[in-house]
């Protein structure tokens, strides 16, 4: 075969596999250690907002696809928020997606262990944060969404308006 029948049949199998199993395989949601940069966690902002120092500059980051309680819905906001601070070491991996009108990264940040927890996700899955469904195309966070609804987890745990923090924010 000729090199640009090959490149040909191997791009329209990529674009494919994207198509059968989803946006856990874009490219922008692939971590390999030297994409993310290295950084040290400064503060836990609120449920879904950290403040990390990456190679000596301060970056407040708000993580990709999920949208946490904020501080004025008690106590879910002040949960989530302790929930993020339990999950997150010192040492984390920010990779980069965007930045929101804020001016802030928009990532997912993983932490520099061996275990490379997605914290974004972990949030989800904890019941501490629900998915920002217009920012998100990932499947495994609605995954994880619909199976701690499921168990009661968090802010499912109960009804309420701290289960839609975009609604919460445009009620005020």
């Amino acid at each position: 075969m000729r090199p640009r029948t090959i490149l040909l049949i191997a791009l329209l199998l990529g674009v494919w596999a994207v198509e059968r199993w989803g946006s856990g395989l874009n490219p922008l949601h692939w971590s390999f250690g030297a994409d993310g940069r290295n950084c040290q966690l400064v503060a836990v902002v609120d449920g879904d907002s950290l403040r990390l120092n990456c190679q000596g500059k301060t970056v407040a980051v708000r993580l990709h696809c999920i949208d946490a309680p904020e501080k004025q819905q008690k106590p879910w906001g002040n949960r989530s928020r302790e929930a993020l601070k339990a999950l997150a070491p010192q040492q984390l991996e920010l990779v980069a997606i965007e930045k929101d009108r804020y001016g802030r990264t928009v990532g997912d940040v993983y932490t520099a262990d061996a275990a490379h927890v997605l914290l974004n996700l972990e949030q989800v899955k904890t019941g501490n944060a629900a998915v920002y469904v217009q920012y998100c195309e990932d499947k495994r966070f609605f995954r994880a969404e619909r199976d701690a609804r499921k168990a009661k987890l968090g802010i499912w745990s109960r009804k309420g308006e701290h289960q839609t923090p975009w609604t919460f924010r445009h009620s005020r």
